[in-house]
């Protein structure tokens, strides 16, 4: 295998997990294994049935040190004391031949102490839905776990009715959440609090390691917010934006009842359990920063946070410079000045929603206009008088960063349900070939791919369910 486990967090930690086997659930095959991953990890050349049967423990796998690990979080904007990986365990920590560190997070292995009466269980449904978000998001650039291996089990699943099971091995550069802080100010637990935050500092950012708790405060929300500016840009929901779902280094985390915009609807609620809209489209960039005023309050158990105050002032500064400069390289406006940007950003988003414009689309299509301007499609039909103002703004648009920006092909909820479908009936073609197209967003040579086309109105995305 050759992987370089250095496996520390239990031992430095051990009021915060409870050791515990995976229990498999029937004989398991591979679904999908991500091999370039697999090597950057500092893998060797392995089969994915190797790998499926040290998980499912027919193989024994020494380094493994498996752990289910508690924490607290705010839920819907409650606290809540009791929550902890309820079906997920960590597997080991791994150091790449890079030098840098990551967790190996197995998801569907089985129940834990932390799992509320739950079964442990993952369905084959959600886990696709995972890991396709996981590599798309990772070939758009937007921070995010990994996905290293889908497997499907023997097992069906009661959710809303019976699915086939599942499991994922997540990878991450930390599985520490929000979540873990407000569990140590609920337990007092001041001083595991401080050694966890200066552990995963001298991880994630080692060059912050003697550096002020003010300064280190601010590398997470800097993380936290080009993150979510990155998300808003994009047109993606999370749709459960609780503590315990917020990565302390600014991964998108825990993807549940995700969506990206088909038509640009920005108060559509997609979470059907959300039923007061908190996690709205429009309400993500203030959710991260009330989400950051808690891990402010919980952070007071071990070190003075009086200045964090100071760095939360900065959130919606810094939030706001990263996403206009996003949405400047998707329009082509990188020699036109933010001041001067946000105007032309504003009604193009105004555009969008008045005629209910495909999201993603339109910015491929304003690039084509851009570069051939007689071209007709859809929307150069409705945007006359916006083209306009933008010739007038822009001397030369920037195509080439319009390029690197726009995909082509983007998570949506209509082929995310067809290729599901495919694979709980055995055929998991359609599946790898959106995996391919969405781990090469940008090549223009699946404009006519039926993996970039907007859904027909009559299936448009609608509610989805937490259920996993």
């Amino acid at each position: 295998m050759s992987l370089q486990f250095v496996n520390e967090y239990g031992k430095r930690f051990p009021a915060l997990v409870h050791q515990q086997s995976i229990v498999a659930d029937g004989e398991s095959t591979s679904v999908l294994f991500n091999h370039s991953l697999w090597r950057e990890l500092g893998g060797d050349d392995i089969k994915p049935a190797q790998l499926v049967a040290q998980l499912d423990g027919e193989i024994h796998w020494p380094a493994l040190a498996p752990l289910a690990q508690k924490y607290a979080g705010h839920q819907f904007g409650h606290f809540n004391p009791y929550l902890g990986d309820g079906r997920g365990l960590l597997l080991g920590e791994v150091k790449t031949p890079d030098g840098y560190y990551r967790d190996l997070h197995l998801k569907g292995a089985g129940p834990t102490p932390y799992g509320r009466g739950g079964d442990g269980r993952a369905v084959l449904r959600s886990s696709i839905r995972e890991y396709l978000a996981s590599e798309a998001f990772a070939a758009l650039g937007i921070p995010t776990t990994r996905a290293l291996l889908l497997t499907r089990t023997g097992g069906q699943i009661q959710r809303e009715q019976l699915e086939p099971g599942a499991m994922l091995l997540r990878v991450a550069s930390t599985h520490v959440r929000f979540g873990h802080f407000e569990h140590c100010y609920y337990r007092n637990l001041a001083d595991t609090q401080l050694q966890l935050w200066d552990y995963v500092v001298e991880r994630r950012w080692p060059s912050l390691k003697n550096s002020t708790r003010k300064q280190q405060f601010r590398q997470v929300m800097q993380s936290t917010a080009v993150m979510i500016a990155l998300w808003q840009a994009y047109g993606f929901i999370h749709g459960v934006m609780n503590t315990d779902n917020m990565s302390l280094v600014g991964e998108t985390f825990d993807f549940g009842p995700y969506a990206m915009f088909d038509r640009y609807l920005p108060d559509k609620i997609f979470n059907h359990t959300d039923q007061g809209g908190r996690y709205g489209f429009m309400q993500q960039p203030g959710i991260g920063r009330w989400n950051l005023q808690r891990l402010q309050v919980a952070l007071s158990a071990s070190m003075d946070v009086t200045e964090f105050t100071e760095v939360l002032d900065e959130y919606e500064p810094f939030i706001q410079q990263c996403y206009f400069n996003q949405m400047r390289q998707r329009l082509g406006l990188t020699s036109v000045e933010t001041d001067q940007a946000r105007p032309l950003i504003a009604s193009w988003l105004a555009l969008l929603e008045q005629e209910q414009l495909d999201y993603n689309r339109s910015f491929v299509e304003l690039e084509q206009l851009l570069q051939h301007p007689g071209k007709v499609n859809e929307l150069a039909l409705v945007a006359k008088d916006w083209l306009a103002d933008y010739r007038a703004t822009v001397d030369e648009p920037d195509i080439e960063s319009m390029q690197a920006a726009n995909p082509v092909v983007t998570l949506r909820t209509y082929l995310l349900t067809q290729v599901i479908n495919a694979a709980e009936q055995g055929d998991e073609a359609p599946l790898n070939q959106y995996l391919q197209a969405l781990t090469t967003p940008f090549d223009r040579k699946h404009l006519n791919d039926s993996w970039a086309q907007p859904p027909a109105e009559e299936i448009e995305a609608g509610s989805l369910s937490c259920s996993s």
